[in-house]
């Protein structure tokens, strides 16, 4: 199994865009889109598996960042500068080096329950819960999505209002910190896209949290063999269709822990 790993890996996600490509999402009719925060959307894109759509859309984008001004000017600019690199790298090394980050072990998943429930039953019904938060939002998945998937979660937010956005991204900060602090810690360029997600809300991160991440990241074991164990373990969220049937009219939180606390306005100047 191990001999074609990347190859098969990077299969699978080439499969998993064309799903996504043959489905289009539709989106609900929404009284004042001017108000909702497209930087939210533009970082997904980023954590998304490079194409080379990305890659001739990047002027765009770069763009969306820079009328939003939502981030502090010396870290917008290195924002920037990632982009600018991104669209210009070797499209086939990008995806290696994508795989190698997000799809290889846990440490970085983009699945966001697994950081709160790794592989329990608590993360299906965590799963059907977010789905029905997207529901009220218009968002419809489409097929083999996970509502857990951080470009997905971040697509949400960016057609939630504003301060509703910003909350909601605060209940996940810690993860988001914790994530980029592993990255920056491994020198990938990919940890800005992560620094600049936690500034965009006004969530205090839980330092003990971010600093308990980075001590099991250096045990961690990334060998190919730990990495076939972790794939033949059952799936987590099995019949999460069937579970969502009896909980459309629940109301329920999103699932990822304690919302951190509020520590005031954004700061959008300085550093």
């Amino acid at each position: 199994m191990r001999v074609h790993l990347r190859r098969w890996m990077l299969g699978r996600r080439a499969q998993e865009e064309s799903v996504r490509n043959a489905h289009p999402r539709q989106y609900p009719q929404r009284s004042n889109p001017e108000a909702e925060m497209k930087s939210f959307k533009v970082l997904g894109l980023l954590l998304s598996y490079p194409t080379a759509e990305l890659q001739q859309e990047m002027a765009a984008l770069v763009a969306v960042i820079r009328r939003e001004n939502i981030l502090p000017a010396k870290l917008e600019k290195r924002l920037v500068a990632f982009m600018e690199r991104l669209a210009s790298r070797n499209l086939l090394k990008a995806q290696e080096d994508y795989v190698s980050l997000f799809d290889r072990g846990r440490g970085n998943s983009l699945y966001l329950f697994e950081h709160i429930h790794g592989e329990s039953r608590d993360r299906g019904q965590a799963m059907v819960d977010l789905i029905e938060h997207y529901k009220e939002k218009g968002l419809a998945l489409n097929a083999k999505e996970l509502p857990d998937y951080l470009p997905l979660f971040l697509e949400f937010l960016s057609i939630c209002a504003p301060r509703e956005a910003q909350e909601t991204l605060g209940e996940v900060v810690h993860i988001i910190a914790a994530i980029g602090a592993k990255l920056d810690k491994r020198g990938s360029a990919y940890s800005i896209v992560f620094e600049a997600l936690a500034r965009m809300t006004d969530a205090r991160i839980d330092e003990e949290f971010v600093r308990q991440a980075l001590v099991e990241e250096a045990a961690r074991d990334d060998s190919l063999e730990a990495l076939d164990k972790e794939w033949d373990e059952a799936p987590a969220f099995d019949g999460i269709g069937d579970a969502a049937c009896g909980t459309c009219a629940v109301a329920r939180p999103l699932g990822f822990g304690a919302t951190q606390q509020s520590t005031g306005q954004l700061n959008r100047s300085g550093q």
